[in-house]
């Protein structure tokens, strides 16, 4: 995938990162790459150098379900869980953003705040609706607002 078309906001905004935020996020990576190697094999976790969800990562994800929700570019292969794994993958930046406030008061925190105004203008608000016909698994008190919100054509339905 080409980053630059897809999520070009994020790459953008990767261009003004001050070195503090760098660092930070490399913080950030190194705890999440240490995870994602405790559960694998020894030697595929020596061959993984960078965190599957980077914060970078993260972000272009994010940007990316957008760009496809403000374009009607989900497809029917587009399922119920992957909007899940979008949603907690948003929620995951939120949580990230607010253990580093260094990151959430700069560059990062006005991309995700940009974005998130953007998944707003393109979804409508069901309370939940959507989310509870497909699963009770998630509790509702313990879901970000983003999670009573569901795509305006819904790609799953066909």
């Amino acid at each position: 995938m080409n980053w630059a078309d897809d999520a070009p906001a994020t790459e953008a905004a990767w261009t003004r990162l001050t070195p503090a935020e760098r660092t930070s996020i490399e913080r950030v990576d190194a705890e999440r790459l240490e995870r994602e190697r405790a559960g694998m094999a020894a030697r595929f976790a020596a061959a993984l150098t960078e965190p599957k969800y980077a914060v970078r990562n993260r972000f272009r994800l994010w940007e990316h379900l957008i760009r496809r929700l403000e374009q009607d570019r989900l497809d029917d292969g587009y399922l119920i869980d992957l909007y899940f794994n979008d949603l907690a993958n948003r929620d995951t930046l939120g949580t990230v953003l607010d253990a580093q406030p260094g990151l959430a008061t700069g560059e990062l925190g006005s991309l995700l705040a940009e974005l998130d105004r953007r998944f707003e203008a393109v979804t409508e608000f069901d309370g939940g609706a959507e989310r509870r016909r497909w699963t009770s698994r998630f509790e509702s008190e313990q879901l970000s607002p983003r999670w009573s919100r569901r795509p305006r054509r819904i790609p799953w339905e066909h």
